[in-house]
């Protein structure tokens, strides 16, 4: 739990002097006092390079965001990142903070839904040890993992040959048969389409769980201070903006059309990167001296990951069952052959061939003492 981070700001509203507490993750806050809505400033001195200036000072400056027309109080808890001015109604866009804007998916499972999903897991989950399937859930939290976006719109055109598969008909017009075949056919595809690159942000490994998928299209609300819940842990990010935009225009860029040696001639129209925080459950459970750990799909429910202790027992009962199945199989082929007739060299060479067996599944067994699963898919 090491990448786990909890760094908040406790800051003066500049417009009443009260206290508002400003986490690391969020870009706008409002003041609970008097209501006004406050965002990030840098000081005029740190901007001009002032000595003694260090950058965590630029990040606890508030200044009170109003509307530029009336002057009145915007509000930020709208779930979205454009403010209205609840006087006139005019639109006040707020600026990305870090030259990223950051968006969080709203947790659906609570804490009850979570064990629930855990427990039956357990319970169905084939080699699951006995023990195991009817251990109570002892710690549950609940995380937002943090995913890097960057969505790129590109244009342009590929080139090239490509190998296809092609029916058609050979032979005489009484006698004809479809017939495959491989032609090289040209290619000559446009692009224009959004391509989208993601990464995960910090270490899913630590933490025992694998990316959620993520397709675009997912309900996001802007992340603004207050809206995560407050017994909820957000995770420091790692990275930055500019690595990951790298990362994606060289995937956005990559040719898609299947040709050999394609000839590529494509750029990107309008590019954006963004920070994703996406909701897990921690849950862990005892098993004797051993606690294990169970991942949640904070969205659906499902299980992301998950480990428990694996049915020795079960599997030791299996492998004797075999082996002695085996070594009778042994003994009536050798009956079988002491008997004499035609039927005794294939009955010997059965029992070598079933003997060979025999020695490889000794050999090659194994006590499994943990099963792991992890989500089938991970975009």
């Amino acid at each position: 739990m090491d990448a786990v981070a909890d760094t908040s700001f406790d800051l003066s509203c500049p417009q009443c002097g009260a206290d508002v507490r400003l986490p690391e993750y969020a870009d706008t806050a409002v003041c609970g006092s008097c209501g006004s809505t406050l965002t990030r400033e840098t000081p005029r001195s740190a901007s001009l390079g002032a000595p003694g200036v260090s950058a965590a000072a630029e990040e606890q400056v508030l200044r009170s965001v109003r509307c530029s027309q009336c002057a009145g109080p915007l509000s930020a808890r709208e779930g979205r990142r454009v403010l209205v001015c609840g006087h006139c109604g005019v639109r006040v866009a707020v600026k990305e903070h870090g030259g990223f804007s950051r968006w969080y998916f709203p947790a659906r499972v609570d804490r009850q839904e979570a064990a629930g999903a855990a427990s039956a897991w357990l319970e169905k989950h084939p080699g699951v040890a006995k023990r195991a399937r009817e251990a109570p859930i002892v710690e549950a939290q609940l995380v937002y993992a943090p995913i890097w976006e960057h969505k790129a719109l590109i244009a342009g055109w590929e080139f090239g040959r490509k190998l296809r598969t092609r029916y058609e008909l050979v032979g005489e017009e009484r006698s004809e048969r479809l017939d495959l075949k491989l032609v090289h056919e040209g290619v000559e595809e446009p692009r224009l389409r959004e391509r989208r690159f993601y990464e995960a942000a910090t270490d899913l490994a630590a933490l025992g769980a694998t990316r959620p998928r993520i397709t675009g299209r997912e309900l996001m609300l802007p992340l603004l201070a207050g809206e995560i819940e407050p017994w909820a842990t957000v995770l420091e990010a790692e990275g930055g903006p500019d690595q990951v935009a790298a990362a994606g225009r060289r995937a956005a860029m990559a040719p898609v059309s299947g040709a050999e040696s394609p000839d590529t001639h494509i750029f990107t129209i309008r590019e954006s990167t963004a920070l994703l925080y996406y909701p897990l459950w921690l849950l862990r459970y005892q098993d004797g001296n051993r606690s294990y750990r169970i991942v949640i799909n904070g969205r659906n429910g499902n299980v992301n990951s998950a480990e428990a202790p694996a049915a020795n027992q079960e599997q030791l009962a299996l492998f004797t069952f075999q082996i002695v199945a085996l070594a009778a199989l042994v003994g009536l082929l050798l009956w079988l052959g002491s008997l004499g007739g035609a039927a005794r060299m294939p009955t010997i060479a059965g029992a070598v061939i079933v003997s060979v067996v025999a020695i490889l599944l000794v050999w090659r067994f194994r006590l499994q003492r943990e099963v792991e699963y992890h989500e089938p898919f991970s975009s």
